[in-house]
């Protein structure tokens, strides 16, 4: 055999070599991917770590005009959860909010509980807290997210010394809330100050740091970018954490395993503390200090948190002791993940409406409030807890779409769970609780009202079908409101004048429902609306006016039109920006109330309706949605539904 020839076996032989090689590593690449969800988990984390990027200092900031989707972990959320980031790398809330830059400023600075890039944008309470405290106050606040995962109190120093953001120092008020990451930070070391290294150039020790460097930025670049290294990387720690390696494993998970060393260093964390006081103190700004709950007993965590009110007191600094308020809650590790560090969609919300409060006094002075008048309702009170009183939070009584009897003693509502979904009416008074209409399907049962003192009007449904039923009290029988088999109906009201007003739809027109009115006797319903817009929530008042909400403004509005008007007339009741839910009417005809969205979740409102002052009032307020207004027959209450963490809750507001 010529040379030429060995030459080219070999050739070959390296080239099938390589290529197997090759071919066996782009396998291996894509089982990889197909591997627990590999590929998935390897590309959220790619995004997540390169979100961060260093300042001049040590303290990290979040990379400017992000706009990052993420898979949503959240047990009422959308498939997505958004973090976009202004020009300056500060967490943005929702884009249908909006802010004029006379508007007051609040800044939030703390670490990952802070960040709160776990939660959807709109509940994370640097947004929120101050969101509410504009509704409360009747001025315009905005918050800006100082929050940057990993950061500790010293951290935050530098990063509000150093960052580039200018509106840094358009704050008014400065909240802090640190304690874990500085536990972490003072577990691991027995001071907050960084190692300082100079090595020349030349020197052997600097090229190793060098090549180390070079080495792990290569190796993070792999992991986050092949599927197969970075499940290999997944399996190396898993077996290196099996083993028990020395040290302490760096997640806050474990610090409760080293229960006491932080708290031997706790002088540090609170002098701390008074650095940055001193500091914003300095730059004519207004400090204010938050303590941090967890959802699992912590010694430790304990230990900081009366630190911070140590120092809040002996700084004269005012506190928003969000531990202490956690301590008061019967089921309190419903608002965090399963770590019980970060909080969830819930746990942001009540942590907004207790920040929101106490910001309210400490901006008393400026912030203005308008006086309510002095009303008094015999209480409510369902299981010894109060429907009036009693936060939204507080497991009193499930349930949507309530309203009263004429005597204001039986509450009919709908109260669906996961083992299915029932008609309910409760006796206020003696506590009985009648489960009247029963379903297997926690989406069966929807929308009862009365239709008189002995027969309830509600929805039946199954999947997009709906069929109108009418249940007598009495006979204890339930049937169909009318015989048409291909309209489907749902949210009716009786009104004043005997019909029944519903929104109904066809399958086979594919058309979007409109309203119609129903003489029970006749049984043949009368289109109200015309079907080239959507029409939903009926309401029929004393007067004679049909309220409803209608998407043709290009968002829910409410309208009113009158039973005789042609279908397409309706009149726009009040203009606004936002969209709006769920008219009702007093008894008397004098009071509308709906529910309106702002900034990502539903408020109740009421307008009179007998006066040129058509300017709606707040009356039902807080981070979680209120909706399904009703008014009892005596005016007296005005009944609402609410989201909470124990799902929905039926509360009620004094009118009179």
């Amino acid at each position: 055999m010529s040379i030429l020839q060995e030459r080219a076996k070999k050739v070959l032989f390296i080239s099938i070599a390589i290529f197997l090689v090759l071919g066996t590593i782009i396998l291996a690449e894509l089982i990889s991917g197909l591997t627990d969800n590999v590929k998935l988990t390897r590309t959220e984390t790619r995004k997540f770590v390169n979100e961060s990027a260093p300042l001049i200092t040590t303290a990290q900031w979040l990379q400017p005009n992000l706009a990052d989707e993420f898979i949503n972990e959240q047990p009422f959320g959308g498939p997505t959860r958004l973090l976009r980031t202004d020009q300056f790398g500060l967490v943005l809330g929702p884009a249908d909010v909006q802010f004029e830059s006379s508007t007051r400023k609040i800044l939030f600075l703390g670490g990952s509980t802070t960040e709160n890039n776990e939660v959807d944008e709109q509940y994370r309470f640097p947004f929120l807290a101050p969101f509410q405290l504009s509704k409360s106050s009747g001025q315009s606040f905005e918050g800006l997210n100082g929050g940057v995962r990993g950061h500790t109190s010293h951290d935050s120093l530098n990063f509000y010394l150093n960052h580039p953001s200018p509106r840094l120092r358009e704050a008014e008020v400065v909240v802090v809330m640190h304690n874990i990451n500085d536990r972490l930070r003072l577990t691991l070391n027995e001071t907050y100050r960084s190692s300082v290294f100079n090595y020349p150039e030349a020197t052997s020790n600097g090229l190793l740091d060098a090549v180390s460097g070079v080495a792990q930025s290569s190796w993070d670049w792999a992991r986050l970018n092949s599927n197969l290294i970075f499940l290999v990387d997944a399996v190396i720690r898993k077996i290196r954490s099996a083993e028990g390696e020395k040290g302490i494993n760096v997640t806050e998970r474990a610090l409760d395993a080293h229960t006491g060393i932080a708290s031997s260093r706790i002088h540090l964390f609170e002098q701390s503390l008074r650095n940055l006081i001193a500091v914003i103190r300095a730059n004519g700004q207004i400090p204010v200090l938050m303590t941090q709950p967890l959802g699992r007993p912590s010694s430790d965590q304990d230990a900081f948190n009366n630190a911070i009110r140590t120092v809040a007191k002996t700084q004269s600094v005012a506190l928003i002791d969000l531990a202490r308020a956690f301590a008061k809650l019967t089921n309190g590790s419903s608002l965090f993940y399963d770590d019980h560090i970060h909080f969830n969609n819930s746990g942001s919300k009540w942590a907004s409406d207790e920040i929101a409060r106490t910001l309210q006094q400490i901006v008393g002075d400026k912030a203005t409030t308008a006086p309510q008048k002095s009303v008094t309702c015999t209480d409510l009170r369902v299981g010894g807890k109060s429907l009036l009183a009693a936060p939204l939070h507080e497991n009193v009584l499930q349930g949507r779409y309530p309203s009263f009897d004429r005597s204001d003693q039986r509450l009919l509502f709908q109260y669906n769970h996961s083992g299915g979904s029932a008609i309910v009416i409760l006796n206020v008074v003696t506590g009985l609780r009648d489960e009247i209409f029963l379903s297997s399907d926690p989406l069966g049962l929807e929308h009862p009202t009365w239709i008189d003192e002995q027969r309830i009007l509600f929805t039946k449904r199954s999947g997009d079908d709906r069929r109108l039923m009418i249940f007598d009290l009495k006979e204890r029988k339930a049937k169909a409101l009318f015989a048409d088999q291909g309209l489907h109906g749902a949210i009716a009201n009786v009104g004043f004048d005997g019909f029944i007003y519903f929104s109904g739809y066809r399958h086979d027109d594919q058309k979007p429902p409109i309203l119609y009115a129903l003489k029970e006797s006749a049984g043949i319903p009368k289109p109200l609306t015309q079907p080239t817009e959507e029409s939903w929530r009926p309401f029929a008042s004393a007067t004679g006016d049909i309220y409803f909400i209608n998407n043709g403004p290009g968002r829910y509005q409410i309208h009113t039109k009158r039973f005789d008007d042609p279908i397409s007339t309706k009149r726009l009741v009040i203009a606004s920006k936002y969209e709006q839910w769920d008219p009702a009417v007093s008894t008397d005809g004098t009071l509308l109330a709906f529910a309106q969205r702002e900034g990502g979740n539903f408020d109740i409102y009421t307008m009179r309706l007998d006066s040129l002052d058509f300017k709606p009032i707040r009356r039902a307020s807080s981070a979680e949605d209120e909706w399904d207004p009703r008014f009892s027959s005596s005016g007296r209450y005005l009944l609402y539904a609410g989201t909470s963490p124990h799902g929905d809750q039926i509360r009620a507001v004094c009118l009179k």
